[in-house]
């Protein structure tokens, strides 16, 4: 059974905890809840939390303070910060250190219940890509070979689009190994248990070229 994600609200403000609380578990996620930013530091960094909701203006530690130290420690969890006396340099502050997100109080139920559903699938997408990375990496039957930063980037595009179901244009002269990518991409995609079919459109006249793919 899958797990529910697990998320923390840090506010000072006891309605607004409960507010957000009552929402977030109606739509069966695990809740935790701080009254201050030291009280949510500390629970961030015992628990493993998918998403964190942090006020900006709060005493003994502000939200901005407590985004600084989630982020100096490397731990995982988008964190949208809230606010009812924010401004567009706060928010732009908050973002440019690492915030997923903004949201200004009064509290919006619908903007905030999409923002985690926008939060969680990004942390899906970052965990995919870590995973296809590391496979990639270990794979030898058709890895690609090289360690420069034009290999290293193209490692990365295929590892982000693969899990997607995007189209795909892959372009290069003869032998820089656009079949390579190709097979690649469908080891790595969802669809890796098809078979990978391979078609010389050079062979195929323009007026057909259409139909046929």
């Amino acid at each position: 059974m899958k797990k529910s994600p697990k998320i923390l609200i840090i506010d000072d403000e006891a309605p607004i905890r409960a507010s957000l609380k009552e929402i977030l578990e109606y739509e069966n996620y695990q809740v935790m809840e701080a009254e201050d930013g030291a009280e949510g530091l500390k629970l961030a960094t015992k628990f493993a939390f998918d998403v964190v909701f942090c006020d900006i203006k709060m005493p003994k530690m502000d939200g901005l303070e407590v985004l600084d130290a989630l982020v100096e420690k490397g731990i995982d969890g988008r964190v949208i910060m809230i606010s009812g006396h924010g401004t567009v340099e706060t928010a732009v502050q908050a973002i440019k250190v690492g915030a997923f997100d903004f949201i200004q109080k009064p509290l919006d139920l619908n903007r905030i219940l999409l923002t985690v559903r926008h939060a969680l699938d990004q942390g899906q997408l970052e965990q995919e890509t870590e995973r296809l990375t590391r496979k990639i990496q270990t794979e030898r039957s058709t890895a690609i070979v090289g360690d420069s930063p034009a290999i290293r980037e193209i490692v990365e595009l295929i590892c982000t689009v693969a899990p997607s179901d995007a189209r795909v244009l892959i372009t290069g002269a003869n032998g820089t190994g656009k079949e390579l990518v190709a097979r690649q991409l469908h080891e790595l995609s969802a669809r890796h248990s098809a078979p990978f079919v391979e078609v010389n459109c050079a062979a195929i006249p323009s007026e057909l070229i259409e139909s046929e793919l």
